[in-house]
């Protein structure tokens, strides 16, 4: 897809012919439109996910304005961004201009896309007008996307004081910003944007998503809101929605905002299914998830989410039901779908290690860590046991996230909570100080107050020379 940031004069333009080109495909009835038109249309209508429509509409143009320079391009763009890359090299063979900026840089988008990046860079640089806006928002967008963004950053600044203030170079270097994870900057960019054009859903999108990645949620929510009185088809601004709801812990609106991305196609049944099974899992809720992830996989699209993912997750349920020989069977089907997903082997050795069986737990952990050697896998691993109250596995599984990563976000928190569980006064006080807010005496006391019988008596004696130790 040709990454156009369409100007609101234009963009009005494309929804009037979008509405001429849909009511003559209603009546069957011929109509001419020029070739750049259908171009542009193809691509406006995957901006907006509708593939199809937009797959048709190239092979409509086609017919009308037979190999197409601008048509090809869309077309085998197309298929790029639909997995298709055999159909796109196909399309590639039909175009006779060799010359033309836009048909070089497909070329190189496939080499790329095939690891080829000296080969691309070699034909990137033989474009003559490296200055011409287009070129510079095609190539730019074409590095970012590929995440060579440095590369991205460079050819804009051929766009400097040449377009700073030309709505589609601000779309730019705001959308490569965001690829850097530059949110602040970027968040700029679209307010910048969304001054000169309100009425952009692309826009308020994409400050929405600088709102997400700095978990500003109700912000990330107000910004999809407008992107959708700007087009309430803008399906993304649906998902992003959701997400934010959904990290705010309402599940509700979460679920309302998935569900209409689902109306419009961007997202599936399996993944609003997986979404509530999850929160069930959340919320222990197991018969309950469990129905929903059968949903899931009974309603499979390929490639949507892992299957994989879906079989352990009810093999969990499944234990947890009581059904132990149904739960291993659904284990060893995610292991068989795919051996190389961790999670796989996390969710299994949870399940060995919950039926008492500690030995094939730490095999299935094991295998998990020869996948993923990280402090990431370690981590989990300690999480889990922490769930099954497992604390000496997990005092294990979190010294080894120290030792491989001593700043690890919430680290020092982890081990501080484990050997207050293990009444490990040393090293107790030994991670409490490193915490972020170290455990106060008045946080002790009200853990102290929660214990009861004869581990209440316990706990305030190690509470007494903590607090003798906190003076």
């Amino acid at each position: 897809m040709n990454r156009k940031n369409l100007l609101s004069g234009r963009d009005k333009e494309l929804y009037e012919l979008a509405e001429q080109y849909e009511k003559a495909q209603r009546e069957r009835m011929p109509i001419y439109m020029d070739a750049d038109d259908l171009a542009d249309l193809a691509d406006w209508y995957a901006m907006r996910n509708k593939f199809q429509t937009a797959l048709e509409t190239t092979e409509y143009g086609l017919s009308l304005h037979p190999n197409n320079t601008a048509l090809l391009v869309e077309r085998a763009y197309l298929f790029l961004d639909t997995q298709r890359r055999g159909k796109a090299k196909e399309i590639v063979e039909r175009i006779t201009d060799d010359f033309s900026s836009e048909v070089k840089i497909l070329k190189a988008n496939i080499l790329m896309g095939e690891g080829k990046l000296e080969e691309a860079e070699k034909l990137i640089n033989t474009i003559k007008d490296k200055e011409e806006l287009a070129n510079i928002i095609e190539v730019a967008y074409l590095y970012n996307d590929m995440g060579y963004s440095q590369k991205a950053s460079q050819w804009l600044e051929i766009g400097k004081g040449l377009y700073d203030e030309d709505e589609a170079y601000l779309a730019v270097v705001a959308d490569c910003l965001y690829g850097e994870r530059k949110f602040d900057e970027a968040a700029v960019y679209y307010n910048k944007l969304i001054d000169k054009n309100p009425y952009s859903a692309p826009y308020w999108f994409g400050l929405a998503r600088c709102y997400f990645e700095q978990q500003q949620y109700d912000k990330a929510i107000d910004a999809c809101d407008y992107a959708i009185i700007s087009d309430d088809e803008f399906a993304e601004a649906y998902v992003v929605k959701g997400h934010s709801f959904y990290q705010l812990g309402n599940d509700k609106k979460a679920l309302e905002s998935y569900r209409k991305a689902e109306e419009l196609q961007v997202l599936t049944h399996d993944f609003v299914y997986t979404f509530i099974a999850m929160g069930h899992i959340s919320q222990n809720e197991w018969e309950q998830a469990y129905h929903y992830l059968k949903a899931a996989i009974d309603s499979y699209e390929e490639k949507t989410i892992p299957l994989a993912m879906l079989y352990s997750n009810a093999a969990l349920c499944l234990f947890k039901m009581g059904e132990k020989e149904k739960a291993y069977q659904y284990s060893r089907k995610a292991i068989g779908t795919d051996p190389n997903d961790v999670e796989n082997y996390l969710i299994s050795g949870r399940i060995y290690m919950e039926d008492g069986n500690p030995e094939q737990g730490i095999k299935q952990w094991a295998r998990a860590l020869k996948i993923a050697p990280y402090p990431e896998t370690w981590n989990e691993i300690g999480l889990i046991c922490m769930e099954i109250n497992q604390i000496e596995y997990a005092r294990v599984a979190f010294e080894h996230v120290k030792k491989d990563a001593p700043d690890y976000e919430g680290i020092n928190e982890r081990l501080t909570s484990i050997y207050l569980i293990l009444h490990d006064k040393e090293n107790f006080m030994k991670y409490n100080q490193l915490c972020k807010k170290p455990i106060s005496q008045d946080e002790l006391k009200e853990l102290q107050q929660m214990m009861n019988g004869e581990e209440r008596e316990e706990m305030a004696k190690i509470m007494k020379d903590i607090f003798e130790s906190l003076k």
